[in-house]
């Protein structure tokens, strides 16, 4: 090999250099996520924008994944940030009591202020219960149907499935359908909410809907009317148990519009990764390795320049 194809492939190499360490840094940019766990001696895993006090576990900033959840009693409080996931759950309470049924159920779990998006399962509940959810916003946007108006049943909202004696009010949830319960639930109230899409119910119990604002309210009542200026339409919004249409809910007062729960997509900002990358490292090495390249270039023009004459 003469100097001139040594020289180039030299040069070939720098250049190859800074393209891998390019491909690197968009790699580990792409490994935003993670598992939280909350376990169940309090400790927290996988983030440190959560601060614990005793039972109270407060966000103090945006978060990127999931959060297990494995401890009863305690209080979650998004603080008014966002919880974004990564296409899976959002909050889960389940603690593998399907799969494994010697794990201890978890009870008592408040979720309050938080906005959660980009999951598969906004909030998942099996077994237990007990909860409270208050003034979430669980994202509506990947709500889809499907060319017959169907809901697509890809995303859910909130998950309660064996899970008892809930509280859901004041948040606006989203999903294919919004809530779901199933398999042995009761006892459940859902009132003050802004319901997108609906709720599907399977073998529950005795359930409370009241005072809710439905998306699709229109569609199925287009003939109702306001009863005396209450802001609450004069027909229920009526459904069955899909496993027995004998057994029927409703919501007695349904409202006309929705209610004035914080929309927190205009005031949070951009959600951080929790694993952030080394952009500024990167781009120092990026530099060298284009100036040396550069400087490398001119010398061995010169040099060849030189030899030539």
């Amino acid at each position: 090999m003469n100097r001139k194809a040594s020289a180039a492939a030299f040069i070939l190499a720098l250049l190859f250099s800074a393209v891998a360490a390019t491909q690197f840094t968009n790699s580990a940019t792409a490994q935003t996520y993670s598992t939280i766990t909350i376990r169940s001696d309090g400790s927290i895993e996988g983030t440190n924008k959560i601060q614990c006090n005793e039972n109270f576990y407060t966000f103090t900033g945006n978060i990127s994944g999931g959060i297990q959840v494995q401890k009863s009693n305690i209080v979650i409080d998004g603080a008014g940030f966002t919880l974004q996931g990564n296409g899976s759950t959002g909050i889960d309470t389940s603690n593998g009591v399907n799969q494994k049924p010697s794990e201890r159920e978890i009870w008592n779990v408040t979720v309050k202020n938080l906005r959660i998006t980009n999951c598969k399962w906004g909030i998942r509940c099996d077994g237990g219960g007990n909860h409270t959810f208050y003034g979430d916003y669980i994202s509506n946007d990947f709500v889809t149907r499907n060319e017959t108006g169907d809901l697509t049943w890809e995303n859910l909202g909130i998950v309660l499935w064996a899970c008892s004696g809930n509280n859901i009010t004041h948040c606006t949830i989203g999903g294919s359908p919004a809530i779901y319960m199933h398999f042995g639930c009761s006892n459940n109230i859902v009132t003050e909410n802004n319901i997108v899409f609906g709720v599907h119910l399977a073998i529950s119990g005795v359930e409370t809907f009241d005072r809710n604002y439905w998306s699709d309210y229109l569609e199925r009542y287009p003939n109702a009317s306001e009863v005396d200026s209450s802001g609450a339409w004069n027909m229920p919004y009526a459904f069955v148990d899909s496993q027995s249409e004998s057994r029927k809910f409703q919501d007695n007062h349904p409202l006309m519009s929705p209610l004035s729960i914080p929309n927190f997509t205009s005031i949070l900002p951009t959600v951080q990764s929790i694993q952030e990358p080394a952009v500024f490292p990167f781009l120092l090495v990026t530099v060298f390795v284009i100036v040396v390249a550069i400087t490398v270039t001119i010398g061995l023009l010169f040099y060849f320049k030189k030899r030539k004459r």
